[in-house]
């Protein structure tokens, strides 16, 4: 590989990154925080409506992605990736900082919700065009036997942005204590992803266009309207590919990174069982996203070997036989028990097939309907699926009184993703015309 590949490749990888990094990382704070939030801007006398209020208001940042997929991709897999990418950061970082400076409720009344829901619409419309762009700008420069690992690299800026967020948390309330992060400490995670954006920025302002999506534009082959050409083509892959990514990167990551908090707190107060502590949570998160940075790349690399298909399968039958397990030691309030359930939900739930989610989608679509395909499919996915599963869950303990049906719900996921796998066709090392130039990067 020559020095100006290798310097290109590189850039490709830290620019999506950054993107990558910022929306785990909005998106973790923003539920992590659900206790104190929901209490400030969804104030009411039952701690239930309360959360059920304000993961209303995290699903509504999901609802806008969808759309910011379709227009990003469209933009993405017409005049560029490089260029769609500095959109969504630009308007993510934006938004991510005006939560970060919104009054409470008691401050403006309706209006603070209000423009609650309004900044997490333009949160997750910007955020729609972000995953697949990423993905699409760094497989169009990595080859393609080695995708897998790849894919792993990426998906552990999920664990950089959980490690982020839950330090922060713990260096914020160790300094200015609960209190303090009460008051004020919250806002400071919010600020500081507009300082996210702008590095992210900076180094996408300097990475080159992909040589795929190049070469596509010298041969004439860039489709005149990407989402007609992806619609009529390959709706069937976009269909089972978001309810796959849905479950996997939205109900599984968001289950054990985010949900885990309040289900072990807030749900098992209201069943009379002694709730874990805040402290112990946060640590047991952070250290499982320690752990996530290597796992990820780890289970990427694997399906450089054995193939995505195969992975995936394996992936679901953990989901069904460890789900009852995680929920069970979530409730034994010990620091044992939640560390152990953490660890079991990141590594072997999400990461084992997470990690490798995006070289399956990258690989299912062309280059010339790419952005358009992985972005609808995954934010309509996640948007549907992940978006709601913490409103889902919640709604579940109130409406059945069992506080283990989140945990037969995990169980059903598991089983579409089995069942989902085991149709699907194996993609691993997938050439697609334009590609080949890729076996020397």
């Amino acid at each position: 590989m020559s020095k100006d590949i290798f310097h290109e490749r590189n850039k490709a990888i830290i620019a999506a990154s950054f993107g990558m990094a910022l929306e785990w990382y909005d998106f973790f704070i923003y539920i992590y925080v659900a206790p104190v939030i929901s209490a400030l801007f969804f104030p009411s006398t039952n701690p239930i409506a309360s959360l059920l209020a304000y993961y209303v208001s995290f699903a509504v940042g999901f609802l806008g992605r969808p759309v910011g997929g379709l227009l990003f991709g469209y933009l993405g897999d017409k005049i560029g990736r490089k260029y769609a990418l500095i959109m969504t950061i630009t308007i993510t970082g934006l938004s991510v900082f005006f939560i970060g400076l919104l009054p409470t409720y008691a401050q403006i009344g309706i209006l603070a919700p209000t423009l609650i829901f309004i900044l997490r619409f333009l949160d997750g419309f910007a955020l729609g065009g972000e995953w697949g762009g990423s993905f699409s700008l760094t497989s169009e420069y990595v080859n393609p036997k080695r995708r897998g690992l790849f894919s792993g690299i990426l998906q552990a800026t999920v664990s950089i942005a959980t490690l982020l967020a839950t330090g922060l948390i713990l260096l914020i309330t160790s300094l200015m204590g609960y209190k303090g992060y009460e008051d004020f400490g919250w806002r400071i995670l919010f600020i500081i992803g507009l300082f996210i954006a702008l590095v992210g920025l900076a180094i996408r302002l300097r990475v080159e266009e992909t040589p795929v999506f190049r070469k596509l534009q010298g041969e004439n082959k860039v489709e005149k309207n990407p989402i007609s050409a992806a619609f009529k083509k390959y709706w069937k892959p976009i269909i089972y590919t978001g309810i796959l990514v849905g479950i996997i990167n939205g109900i599984f990551y968001y289950t054990n990174f985010s949900y885990a908090e309040a289900y072990a707190t807030t749900i098992a107060k209201t069943f009379h069982i002694s709730p874990a502590s805040t402290t112990v949570l946060t640590s047991a998160i952070f250290v499982t996203a320690a752990i996530g940075l290597f796992v990820s790349i780890l289970w990427g690399y694997l399906s450089d070997i054995i193939g995505r298909r195969l992975q995936i399968i394996i992936g679901g039958i953990l989901a069904i036989v460890l789900a009852y397990p995680y929920f069970y030691l979530l409730l034994q309030g010990s620091a044992v028990a939640i560390y152990t359930a953490i660890f079991l939900g990141g590594t072997f739930i999400y990461y084992f097939a997470g990690a490798i989610t995006p070289a399956f989608l990258v690989e299912t679509f062309p280059p010339a309907v790419r952005y358009t395909g992985i972005s609808f499919a995954y934010q309509v996915g996640v948007g549907l699926l992940g978006g709601f599963s913490p409103f889902i869950l919640t709604l579940l303990v109130g409406a059945t009184h069992d506080i283990f049906s989140p945990a037969y719900f995990i169980m059903a996921m598991g089983i579409i993703v089995l069942i989902i796998a085991l149709f699907a066709k194996e993609t691993k090392a997938r050439i697609y015309e334009g590609e080949e130039l890729l076996k020397n990067y």
